[in-house]
């Protein structure tokens, strides 16, 4: 009798540990904090989790276009025709915006574009071409024919050659380059337009310092094509020779102060380095 009970006691206590309520969730599951916690951790650092219920966020970095995103000027494809022509043998090309003339895989081969209107009946600037003619005739230009005008903004907005040559930025009036720059501010020569808008940039001719050119020192940066006979000169307000130089000489800064003429033939392409 005493061997029996010795042996029941053990399977009491058996019996009754298999009756307590287990506390380990089961198998496939998990607790709501350690669902969130494998969330945050996938999503990695910094960054909210993408698979979040209910989230409508765009994460950082998205590539979803902004209302205010820059476009090709806002030029309008098939508002304007674009003829442009190469450096090399290539045959001229047609195309029907801004944005198809800087995306031609012969655009750094290209030497100009002539721009033609070719929607039916009067032109009627768009917002952006009103104020880009706005600018233009501020600075002098004619403001009657506000096609010619437009017409000459955007030629300056597809030039990527020759900037001196005929047509280029040197011949542009300031009014224009100031347009072209606030039009296609994006254009692969975008800062190039600027700077001669601003007068970090000059040509060959006569300058005024404070006028059309900035003070401070320049550096002749894109020598003419023919280099023989390169000449420059720095003139105070008084008619003085204050500097003067070759091709030799411009390859170093020189010292232009406010009223001062600088005049320049056949050196080729200034730059302002300070």
């Amino acid at each position: 009798m005493r061997r029996l009970f010795l042996m029941a006691v053990p399977m009491v206590l058996a019996l009754a540990a298999c009756t307590v309520p287990s506390s380990e969730p089961p198998a496939g599951t998990g607790s709501p904090a350690t669902s969130s916690a494998s969330a945050t951790a996938t999503a990695g650092p910094g960054q909210p989790p993408s698979s979040a219920p209910g989230s409508s966020e765009t994460a950082p970095g998205s590539s979803e276009p902004s209302d205010s995103a820059p476009t090709a000027g806002d030029d309008q494809p098939g508002r304007f025709s674009y003829l442009c022509t190469s450096l090399d043998a290539s045959p001229e090309v047609q195309l029907s915006s801004l944005a198809e003339v800087w995306a031609a895989t012969n655009y750094t081969r290209m030497d100009s574009c002539d721009v033609t209107f070719e929607e039916d009946g009067q032109f009627e600037p768009t917002p952006r071409e009103a104020e880009a003619i706005s600018t233009a005739a501020q600075q002098g230009v004619a403001a009657d024919d506000g096609l010619a005008t437009m017409l000459d903004i955007l030629r300056l907005c597809t030039r990527i050659s020759d900037e001196t040559g005929p047509g280029g930025f040197a011949e542009a009036s300031e009014g224009t380059l100031l347009a072209a720059a606030e039009f296609c501010p994006d254009a692969p020569q975008g800062k190039i337009i600027a700077a001669w808008a601003e007068g970090t940039r000059v040509g060959d001719g006569d300058h005024v310092a404070g006028g059309n050119q900035e003070p401070g020192g320049w550096q002749l940066i894109k020598p003419a094509a023919a280099t023989g006979g390169c000449t420059w000169s720095i003139t105070g307000q008084d008619g003085s020779v204050v500097a003067s130089g070759g091709l030799t000489e411009a390859g170093n800064p020189v010292e232009l102060k406010p009223g001062q003429k600088f005049t320049s033939d056949k050196c080729g392409i200034w730059g302002k380095m300070y």
